[in-house]
């Protein structure tokens, strides 16, 4: 395999498509500093797949494309392609040829290419890697390499040897199965943790699906119960809005009448209005108004007349213009321009004669320099051949030393390598009893699930207690509400509120009364409407209380007085009757408030009332004041009885149940902080219990590791065993070559001496170069001779041109003057005809004038006889629009009360509509069916029934459930090595995914409840059902709607699903969801286990494999490096390391070199020529361990001197006979071994090109 050509296109300074056509042997590419050379390496690096910015010598990747140049644009794309011949089948493609192409255009994009087949970048990296091509460009050295390889540590140097080798895909390899590795531990971190909590809420989820079975069951009863109140409420909302409709259709009629009225009214009043003679008025106020403007324009355009006049006066006085060129002027000027222009050709002639004599002498220098460049090349040849055969000599002699040391050294290297092997030996034995495990791995264990149970313990506490405390304030909010709604409506005010303001008033009566719990109906029943009455002082503030309100229209208000100027003597009678309790025993109030209640008895009950009557009547006359009250508010007295239900609740109720809410409000209170403070607690146990449970994982996960570190010893100490049995064979291998090498190390030297003296012998050729300064001399008088004439030259011409400049303007500015003149006469004779049009203007006017001023008048005097008409008909219109009004007002009550109607629909629609909405969202009902199926016209079911059927339901959904869970139905086939995402990420889709189900199951289970009482016996009416015997014979199951009953029935169902407490309705699924995820997760703990073990396999494999590969290619570069370091440095002597040799796997490569009479090894030491040498030996001893197909190099002996470059180019020639060579050099030794032979140029566009080209004969490469 060989590069075969290199197409570059708008590539750096390569704007134009330039190809070199490389050949198997060596070629070089020369020209100046400056010319693009090294662009040459760039674009080869670049196509192979560099990505590098600053390796291609730029800022960023786009300084690749060809940027413009003073006389030349930029370009938009840069492409290149090379070509390589694969005749040999070494690139794993099947084509003898392959081209790889790379384009970059300016906009960032790029497109790469494979024998004109897109691909991706790493395609083309993958194809050339197993061709030696890394993906470092080590086959590259350019400007910089050396540089690179000189201040490298001994692990970059390792790097070289690595990327020669082909271990640096092994290498990938093992990181990207490390990369797998850790992202399947995580995995199996994070599954071990999944399952451990899923354990953990597997028993409180089965506490929870029971009860879930449970619930369902009274689900059952309080959908049907709330569905026939439901029915029922919708049944009597349809009968009231057809009465509704029926009287809003006859407000409709009535109203339709009025209109009409109304419409009659309206025609006549625009009839009147239209035989108004209201349109004489506008045109008499339009046509005033336009002669008015008339008038106004007049007299502005006599006023103008005058100022144009006189205006035109004036510029009739101005000067007129001068002529100042004339012709003759311009003749001259030209005649001048004519005799200048007779010298401009002697000139010509002049200039002509100079330039030739010019031209023959640089021709004669010419011939002269080519002369002497042939006699120098044949001294540098001669110069040359003899400086190479005394190196050869020297490199014979420095070949034969480093043999022999190196023979030395052998046999050192091979004791030292046995030596390594026994230590090796014993190390893997005392290594092998440390892979027994020990007993305490088991304890941990225990403390680990010790731990984890009582934190699962704790966390089921805790969410105990955490609802206990939410209950408790929910309880307390509740409160809160009761509480504040209870004072708003004890504190909403009515007419009595605005005399508390005034003076001697208390307040209201009910909030002087301090009442003994379980009296309060009672006393508000006996005081009736006085218990919101106003409390005041005496009688003269009752008196002005009563003013006050009058006078404030608050309404009617009644006054009861505090204080009173007698005592009652009726109440002492009252307290000696047996069987009652007075009133007045019960209460605490003022003096005023007790009278009122003096009179009033309270018993227990009606019965009490009633037999305790035949006692107060015993009274006598004090019977007729009397009145019994119940406890329960029923008042008796002689001749009325009051009671029943359906009243409010009194401001004193009300102001009880608040006291009694507000004290039962604190008490929760501080059961929530006793609560609040007993959660604290169990949180802080809970903490404490996950820390310890933490530390007890931690402790394990040490224990694992600890016996993995023990186990990767073992490995490593076993791998340093029979790394050194390795290196010991290979040893005593070298060793045999290293004295055969000492034998053509001296044969070697015999033949260089030899052919060194022969040539000697030779003459040396002249070179002469004294005739050059005298034509050197010639060539300066005759171009400055000739730059004297071309300065005549120019000036005579740019004379020519200005005369020539000088008639053309003195003719322009002539035509100018003449245009002038005429446009003068031309405005004259306008200005006159002017003057004349305006003075006609101005004696006409004033006749029109005074006709205009008449016209003005008459039109005034029309307009007021106009207006005067227009006032007597409005008159007559006030009448009309009166009846009008009166219809309107009659038709707006009409409205309004239509309106009312349509408000009260509305509103009941909005009621019907806001029930059947509950319908549909909570029983899934339309109003047909509801009313079909549940209205109160249907009988209904037995509790017993549908509690049964619900449960069979409840139980056979659930085992459906249960049957076909997918424990993660979304989620792809398990890879171990994909990368750990978190826990939470991984188990929100399962969580969403599961509620989504479980929704879809209660509903489904809904579904089903209600067709199982759709199956129960056809529901009939009272009047379908004759002795409880349907058509069948068989009784009839259910009963009559009674909405009390229903009520009640709902009533108890939601007590006792209120008992069970928080219900998850989705626990019976959530249970076997989790049960199948629980099982789901243990096998894939079980695969991942699995797939951990393989991938340690494989990378202890890769660890081995890269272990021999990096063993053998360091051997055989050392053994190379040991073979071109005496070339290179004749007696002195180098040498690789490795600085761990018993670690192969991170050793880096230390690189000693002592020249010949010199003490320094140290690299840095050296002088910058040697140093550049000893970078060159390293790489030529990796080429030549391990060859490329070709290897590019950029001025690698630009720093050598002429016998160091002879040494290097001896070990090119060599290296040329199994690899291509592409050389960019100024040196003239170097070309002289190229096949191909490239020179480029810059050209003075700042454009390189290929100015030459030289392949050797087939004859001169075999010689």
């Amino acid at each position: 395999m060989h590069l075969k050509s290199l197409t570059l296109k708008g590539f750096k300074s390569f704007a134009q498509p330039t190809t070199f056509q490389f050949e198997p042997g060596v070629t070089c590419v020369v020209g100046p500093n400056g010319s693009g050379k090294s662009n040459v390496v760039d674009g080869l690096a670049w196509v192979m797949g560099e990505q590098g910015a600053k390796t291609l010598r730029g800022g960023t990747m786009s300084d690749v494309i060809f940027a413009g140049t003073a006389t030349r644009g930029p370009l938009g794309r840069a492409e290149v392609q090379l070509t390589i011949d694969n005749s040999d089948g070494m690139l794993p493609i099947e084509y003898s040829e392959v081209t790889i192409s790379r384009t970059l255009f300016r906009n960032g994009g790029s497109e790469y290419a494979i024998n004109g087949q897109a691909c991706r970048l790493l395609d083309v990296q993958e194809l050339l890697s197993d061709s030696g091509l890394g993906r470092e460009m080590h086959v590259i050295v350019g400007q910089g390499q050396l540089d690179a390889v000189l201040h490298a540590s001994p692990e970059e140097r390792r790097g070289f040897i690595e990327e020669a080798a082909g271990i640096l895909k092994h290498r990938r390899r093992k990181e990207k199965t490390v990369r797998k590795l850790e992202a399947m531990q995580s995995n199996l971190t994070r599954l071990n943790d999944l399952a451990g909590e899923i354990r953990r809420q597997l028993t409180p989820l089965g506490r929870q699906a029971e009860i879930a079975r449970e619930a369902q069951t009274i689900a059952a009863i309080v959908r049907d119960a709330r569905a026939r109140l439901l029915a029922d409420e919708v049944v009597a909302l349809r009968a009231t809005l057809a009465d509704h409709h029926r009287t809003e259709s006859e407000r409709t009629s009535e109203r339709i009448v009025v209109q009409e009225q109304l419409d009659q009214a309206r025609l006549r009043i625009s009839r009147i209005e239209a035989r108004m003679v209201g349109d004489a008025v506008d045109g008499a106020r339009s046509t005033a108004f336009g002669l008015e403007q008339a008038q106004e324009r007049l007299r502005s355009l006599s006023t103008l007349a005058q100022q144009k006049l006189t205006l035109l006066s004036q510029q009739g006085e101005l000067p007129g213009m001068q002529s100042t060129v004339t012709q003759a002027m311009v003749d001259q000027a030209r005649a001048e321009a004519d005799s200048l222009s007779s010298g401009v050709a002697d000139a010509e002639h002049s200039v002509g004669e100079a330039a030739a004599r010019t031209a023959a002498v640089r021709a004669a220098l010419d011939a002269l320099d080519e002369e002497i460049a042939a006699q120098s090349t044949l001294v540098s040849q001669h110069d040359l051949e003899l400086a190479g055969l005394a190196s050869r000599v020297d490199v014979a002699r420095s070949t034969l030393a480093a043999a022999r040391g190196e023979l030395l050294r052998q046999q050192n290297a091979l004791e030292a390598a046995l030596a390594r092997q026994e230590s090796t030996r014993a190390e893997l034995a005392a290594l092998s009893a440390l892979e027994q495990g020990d007993d305490h791995h088991g304890a941990l264990e225990e403390a680990l699930v010790a731990a984890d149970e009582r934190v699962a313990g704790l966390a089921s506490r805790i969410d105990g207690e955490r609802d206990a405390l939410h209950a408790l304030e929910r309880e307390r909010d509740a409160l809160a509400a009761r509480v504040g709604a209870l004072s708003q409506a004890v504190d909403s005010g009515d007419g009595a509120a605005g005399l508390l303001l005034g003076g001697g008033v208390r307040g209201l009566v009910a909030d002087h009364l301090s009442v003994t719990p379980g009296y309060e109906a009672a006393i508000a029943a006996a005081l009736g409407t006085l218990a919101e009455a106003v409390l005041v002082d005496d009688l003269d503030a009752g008196l002005a209380a009563l003013d006050r309100a009058r006078e404030a229209e608050a309404g009617r208000v009644e006054v009861v007085l505090a204080e009173l100027s007698t005592p009652t003597e009726l109440a002492l009678a009252l307290q000696s009757t047996g069987g009652l309790v007075p009133a007045t025993t019960v209460m605490t109030a003022p003096p005023g408030v007790a009278d009122l209640l003096a009179r009033t008895l309270i018993a227990q009950d009606l019965d009490a009332a009633r037999a305790a009557w035949p006692r107060i009547e015993r009274l006598g006359a004090v019977t007729t004041s009397v009145s019994i009250v119940t406890r329960d508010g029923q008042v008796l007295t002689r001749s009325v009885l009051r009671g029943g239900s359906g009243a409010g609740r009194s401001r004193l109720e009300l102001t009880a149940e608040r006291d009694s809410a507000s004290a039962r409000l604190a008490d929760i209170a501080t059961a929530i902080e006793r609560a609040r403070f007993t959660l604290e607690e169990s949180r802080a146990g809970l903490v404490e219990a996950k820390q310890r449970a933490t530390a007890a994982l931690a402790a394990v996960r040490d224990q694992d590791a600890q016996r993995a570190a023990r186990s990767e010893q073992v490995s490593r100490a076993r791998a340093q065993a029979e790394a050194a049995e390795a290196e010991a064979a290979r040893l005593a291998a070298s060793l045999e070559s290293a004295e055969e090498v000492v034998r053509e190390a001296d044969s070697g030297v015999e033949r260089a001496s030899t052919a060194h003296a022969d040539f000697a012998a030779r003459p040396r050729p002249m070179l002469d170069a004294s005739a050059r300064d005298g034509l050197v001399a010639e060539l300066d008088g005759a171009r400055a001779a000739e730059m004297e004439h071309r300065i005549a030259l120019e000036t005579a011409r740019e004379r020519v041109r200005a005369e020539r400049d000088r008639a053309v303007q003195l003719e322009r500015r002539r035509e100018e003057e003449r245009t002038a003149t005429e446009e003068a006469a031309r405005r004259a004779v306008l200005r006159q005809r002017q003057v004349e049009r305006a003075t006609r203007v101005a004696s006409a006017l004033p006749a029109v004038l005074a006709a205009i001023d008449r016209s003005v008048a008459e039109a005034r005097v029309a307009l007021h006889e106009a207006e005067t008409a227009r006032l007597q008909q409005n008159e007559e219109l006030v009448e009309l629009r009166r009846t009008e009004s009166a219809l309107r007002e009659r038709l707006h009550a009409i409205t309004e009360n239509v309106h009312g109607l349509e408000l009260r629909i509305y509103e009941n629609k909005l009621h019907l509509s806001q029930l059947l909405e509950r319908a549909g969202d909570e029983l899934g009902l339309v109003e047909e069916v509801l009313v079909a199926e549940y209205g109160p016209h249907v009988l209904v079911p037995d509790d017993d029934a549908l509690t049964t059927a619900a449960r069979v339901l409840a139980d056979a959904v659930a085992a459906e459930v249960a049957s076909r869970v997918d424990p993660d139905p979304e989620a792809p086939a398990f890879d171990p090595t994909a990368p750990a995402r978190p826990e939470a990420a991984d188990l929100a889709p399962f969580a969403v995914q599961e509620m989504e189900a479980a929704i879809g199951d209660q509903r489904r289970v809904e579904a089903l409840i209600a067709a199982q009482n759709a199956s129960l016996p056809e529901r009939r009416t009272g009047a379908e059902v004759e002795g409880g015997v349907d058509e069948s014979g068989a009784p009839d199951h259910g009963r009559a709607f009674d909405r009390a009953e229903q009520q009640a029935r709902l009533a108890r169902a939601e007590r006792k699903l209120g008992q069970l407490g928080r219900v998850n309705p989705l626990a019976l699924e959530e249970f076997a969801a989790l049960e199948q995820r629980h099982k789901f997760l243990t096998e894939q703990l079980t695969d991942l286990a699995r797939t951990r073990r393989d991938l340690l396999e494989i990378i202890d494999e890769l660890d081995e494999t890269m272990q021999h590969i990096f063993a053998a290619a360091f051997a055989d570069t050392k053994d190379a490096f040991d073979r071109v370091f005496p070339i290179l440095f004749p007696g002195g002597s180098g040498q690789l390391l490795l600085t761990e040799p018993e670690s192969m796997l991170t050793t880096g490569i230390e690189v000693t070199v002592k020249p010949a009479g010199k003490k320094i090894e140290r690299l840095s030491l050296l002088s910058g020529g040697e140093r550049s040498l000893a970078a060159v030996a390293l790489l030529i001893a990796i080429f030549k361990a391990r060859p490329s197909p070709f290897y590019i190099m950029d001025e690698v002996e630009a720093a050598l001197d002429d016998a160091n470059l002879g040494r290097l180019l001896t070990i090119l020639r060599d290296l040329r006979e199994n690899s291509q060579l592409i050389i960019i050099t100024h040196q003239k030794r170097t070309m002289e071994i190229a096949d191909a032979l490239y020179g480029v140029s810059m050209r003075h566009d700042g454009v390189s090109a290929v100015v030459g080209q030289r392949v050797a004969a087939p004859e001169e490469r075999a010689s």
